[in-house]
């Protein structure tokens, strides 16, 4: 239990111990302690004794030494020293708090709170989120969310593994961050499935489109009743410009820009939709630029001027995204195998593919057709993890985007047939 002057060179080069968790106390702030976990997590807390006679020593938890400086830590031990000394009891008045507030958190309540105030601010994904808790508040909603156990977790989860595996591990990871979230926001005090391993084995996909597979699926998406035509045109242009689906159902009429200049089309992606936060220029090659138009000529003589790919539902300004998802099912389902296209269909129906798979064969494809690597990471947006692509590399490729997905729409073209009478 080492007594230190902390500073934050002390700090940075703070090892973490082998087993256990070591503590660092500063020598300016008696009280105030650092906690550093195995793992490399670190805590700060302060340590008290409330003045009320024959208590104990009391400990304070304030947050991650990542999101609180030591300046803030310092300052929050002040703060708590304070109250002390004036008679408080800082950790008794936090769980007289939590304690109130339970009586009336439920489960539903916290992950209303969650997806407001963390989702929705910092995930491009928030919609997946909510999307994924819903069979968890179908069977948790009216429950006090402190009172969930970790055994119902499990039941529940296990429940979905059934027949959904890859879904009960998705619900598991956000109703997990949800748990999270509440903890290091002080809202709860534990996460009752913190370091539960996935419920269900599941391996990486690797599934791309032939291009017998790609020419069914596109002129099936061309004919379909199984679906809507703002579905189907999206799964249309989701093969051409290999995007994230959520990305392409969720696209505004004003992220279009010079839509109508061929040569200067382009879709501007802001960064509060993109997984990485980084805005996303998209080139539109003739192909994907049509079939933009003619979803921009149906939402104006609508009257609407918000989403591009219209939902059915009332209060919803575009598509969601599991609505590709649950139309690719049917169309492939819907295939009757004969002809020259019985091998890929019966390939759809023994294999089917997810809208994910889509973007994975515009990259499998572009590589295919010898378009550099640097230049298929940028139409997919992926960003460079070395501090030079991070922080200094800023050009936009987008020549060399417009080249790329210009050539990956002649072979489409060639596939489908597009433009022939």
């Amino acid at each position: 239990m080492p007594v230190v002057p902390l500073t934050a060179q002390f700090i940075k080069g703070i090892k973490p111990p082998k087993t256990g968790r070591a503590e660092y106390w500063d020598q300016l702030t008696p009280g105030l302690c650092l906690r550093i976990t195995a793992s490399g997590r670190g805590t700060w807390s302060f340590r008290y004794r409330p003045r009320e006679s024959g208590k104990q020593n009391e400990r304070i938890t304030f947050g991650p030494w990542g999101a609180l400086s030591l300046a803030d830590a310092r300052d929050r031990a002040a703060q708590a020293r304070a109250a002390v000394v004036d008679g408080g009891n800082p950790q008794l008045t936090r769980r007289q708090k939590r304690e109130a507030a339970r009586g009336a958190l439920t489960f539903d309540a916290l992950a209303d709170r969650y997806l407001s105030e963390y989702a929705k601010p910092r995930k491009a994904s928030w919609r997946d989120d909510e999307q994924r808790l819903v069979r968890a508040r179908q069977a948790f909603g009216g429950k006090e969310a402190a009172a969930i156990t970790r055994r119902q977790l499990i039941d529940f989860l296990d429940e979905v593994k059934q027949t959904a595996p890859v879904q009960a591990n998705r619900i598991q990871s956000v109703v997990c961050g949800l748990f999270n979230w509440a903890v290091e926001d002080e809202i709860l005090d534990t996460n009752p499935i913190a370091r539960l391993k996935k419920r269900a084995k599941e391996a990486a996909s690797t599934r791309t489109l032939a291009d017998a597979e790609l020419r069914v699926l596109w002129r099936a998406l061309d004919t379909t009743r199984a679906t809507s035509v703002e579905v189907a045109t999206a799964l249309r242009v989701l093969l051409l410009v290999g995007q994230r689906p959520g990305e392409i159902t969720g696209a505004l009429q004003a992220e279009l820009v010079s839509i109508d200049e061929p040569d200067n089309a382009r879709w501007e992606i802001p960064a509060a939709r993109m997984k990485a936060r980084q805005p996303h220029i998209v080139p539109l090659a003739p192909m994907a630029r049509e079939l933009f138009c003619a979803m921009l000529a149906r939402r104006r003589e609508e009257g609407s001027k918000a989403g591009i790919f219209a939902s059915r539902f009332l209060g919803r300004a575009t598509l969601a995204r599991h609505s590709l998802s649950q139309a690719l099912r049917r169309v492939i389902a819907e295939l009757q195998p004969g002809g020259d296209d019985t091998d890929a269909i019966c390939s759809l129906q023994d294999d089917p593919p997810v809208p994910h798979d889509f973007r994975r064969s515009v990259a499998t494809g572009l590589a295919a057709l010898g378009v550099p690597r640097e230049d298929r990471l940028a139409v997919l947006a992926h960003q460079a993890r070395d501090i030079h692509g991070a922080v200094y590399d800023k050009y936009e490729r987008l020549k060399e985007k417009r080249l790329a997905l210009a050539r990956w729409e002649r072979h489409v073209a060639t596939l489908v047939g597009w433009g022939r009478p």
